[in-house]
């Protein structure tokens, strides 16, 4: 038995693609929801057309969104863990073993390894390899890649470069190079169901930001409220806002200098769909996180991103400019934003087709 183990907003969106791909040829699954992002699971299952999860740890249909949060839950859940049955742990997985599907590097990542680990099933770690070389930056997210890639039975690489991060770990013997990240396979739905009228009649650019290390420093998101009315200067600039950061822009008193400029519209978070038609249609893109870097490669569309590092490689040297808040970077992305485009194409490329193919080979 294959088991799927999420439970965020980018986990449901990475791995809908795997689902999809099993359900097409007829694979029997487990389907587990952590609850991390409750809020939002309804409408990403409709959205892919996936089927309601099998077993949900957290009956709460809203989002964990504070960090504080979001530790304690995820403290909680793996402290009742460390004391259920073994025979508990056979009814959440349903059946005698298997493998355990986990993604990322989120606290339900770790959570879902523990759990799967706990109960003696194998484990197969979804997008590993990526690597910041840095425990604090982003964090917790590096200290948990760590954790999951090095206690995983099976871990697949999205890149040539993340293979190689998990060869110099020791582990390239239980590493599966996929051609790409599974958003590529989830961008390409997306596109392929968006309606086709056009998001906005004026030039825009799309902002994103929800890193602890930006949003909780009042240097770092009130250098990020001047860029966007620098911006805005020129062009309507479109905030889709994550509900920590519009907490965090209330805290610092910064919001009212974002709510007062007509030439921004300040958004609650959209629907997938319809959020990766507004990238799609951008002039460029603001964000400090990783899946809408990678989306704006597999968009071609120009990307700024606000980290001092970056785990993920996609469009770096392309589309892609990593920034930190170097003004003289951030200055050099505004004036040639225009000519940076990927290099390559990715239409053929189909990560989860490939996963499927090595789970049916392995198992």
């Amino acid at each position: 038995m294959i088991h799927v183990f999420i439970g965020t907003k980018a986990q449901f969106i990475k791995m809908a693609p795997v689902m999809q791909e099993l359900e097409r040829r007829r694979i029997a699954y487990n389907f587990i929801d952590a609850g991390q992002h409750g809020g939002l699971t309804s409408d990403l299952i409709q959205q892919f057309e996936l089927r309601a999860p099998d077993v949900l740890l957290r009956s709460e249909r809203a989002n964990i969104v504070g960090l504080g949060e979001a530790v304690a839950w995820a403290a909680k859940n793996i402290a009742r863990a460390a004391f259920r049955s073994r025979q508990a742990f056979k009814e959440l997985f349903r059946s005698e073993g298997g493998i355990c599907l986990i993604h990322g590097d989120t606290l339900t990542t770790l959570l879902s390894l523990f759990y799967a680990r706990r109960c003696g099933i194998k484990v197969a770690h979804i997008e590993a390899g990526l690597r910041s070389h840095d425990l604090f930056n982003p964090f917790p997210e590096e200290i948990i890649r760590l954790v999951a890639m090095r206690y995983s039975d099976l871990l697949f690489a999205p890149s040539d470069w993340a293979a190689e991060n998990l060869r110099q770990m020791g582990c390239a013997w239980k590493a599966v190079k996929v051609g790409g990240n599974t958003v590529a396979d989830a961008v390409r739905y997306a596109r392929e169901n968006i309606n086709g009228k056009k998001q906005q009649n004026k030039p825009y650019v799309v902002a994103s930001i929800h890193r602890v290390e930006n949003i909780y420093s009042r240097s770092r998101l009130t250098a990020i409220v001047a860029l966007m009315e620098r911006i805005a200067q020129e062009r309507q600039v479109i905030f889709v806002l994550h509900e920590p950061t519009r907490s965090q822009l209330a805290r610092f008193d910064l919001e009212h200098r974002l709510l007062r400029n007509q030439m921004i519209q300040m958004l609650p978070l959209q629907s997938y769909l319809t959020f990766i038609g507004l990238l799609a249609s951008a002039d460029f893109i603001v964000t400090d996180g990783g899946s809408v870097q990678e989306e704006s490669y597999f968009l071609d569309v120009p990307c700024l991103v606000m980290r001092k590092k970056t785990e993920r490689q996609e469009g770096l040297g392309q589309n892609v400019l990593l920034a930190g808040f170097e003004k003289n970077r951030v200055d050099q992305f505004l004036r040639s934003f225009s000519a940076l485009r990927r290099a390559e194409t990715c239409d053929d490329l189909s990560p989860s087709r490939t996963i499927v193919d090595h789970l049916l080979a392995w198992a």
